[in-house]
């Protein structure tokens, strides 16, 4: 018997993974401070991109959460469904990783909503000797991107050892692991969504798979 059938619904999954996916860009794209290349670095600059986009702004801060923690339940649906020991194991591990991920956005989340609510505002009695700082909290970025790459590298990993996704698992584990290494040794950045870029290889993948 193929592994894959021991899956219940797998292609629903992919469907719902695809669903997140297109959400997630939704967001990554709602807001005119993040679709300018390169991000600005001038602080009224930033405070009126955000100021302007209140709608845009505040769309992003509330979708990337959501998006991951939706995440993590898919995820977690994969881990009840595994077969074997070992794949469930590491999709157990990744789908607390997405947890994680999602814990250590929310703090960026938060400050993204009280700018927005607060922009026009702080616009208005903008004081260039004490400038506003927009990338508060961003001490959680890195454990938040490096937590959601390692749980889609170990999430891949266990759909290849599985047989649910064979190849294209060691694919998807070895784009989330090479994401990293390019994220911290050479960009010092990431696009958060690349990681989802990945999330939909893996996403097509499963419904193919169905």
């Amino acid at each position: 018997m193929d592994t894959v059938t021991n899956f219940s619904g797998l292609r629903d999954v992919g469907i719902a993974l695809l669903a997140v996916v297109v959400v997630f860009m939704i967001g990554a794209f709602s807001a005119a401070y993040f679709r300018q290349a390169p991000l600005p670095t001038d602080p009224l600059q930033q405070l009126t991109l955000i100021a302007n986009d209140r709608i845009g702004w505040t769309a992003q801060a509330i979708i990337f959460p959501l998006a991951f923690l939706a995440t993590a339940i898919l995820f977690g649906v994969m881990v009840a469904r595994m077969p074997d020991v070992a794949p469930r194991w590491l999709a157990m591990i990744s789908a607390l990783l997405v947890v994680a991920g999602f814990v250590f956005w929310l703090p960026i989340s938060l400050h993204r909503l009280e700018l927005g609510a607060n922009a026009a505002e702080m616009l208005r009695t903008f004081n260039p000797s004490a400038p506003v700082e927009v990338g508060r909290n961003a001490w959680s970025f890195w454990p938040h991107t490096l937590s959601i790459l390692a749980a889609i590298a170990l999430m891949g990993a266990a759909l290849a050892l599985a047989g649910a996704l064979p190849t294209l698992g060691w694919v998807v584990a070895e784009l989330a692991v090479a994401g990293a290494l390019l994220g911290v040794l050479v960009m010092h950045d990431w696009p958060l969504f690349m990681s989802y870029v990945i999330v939909l290889v893996m996403a097509i993948g499963l419904i193919r798979s169905g």
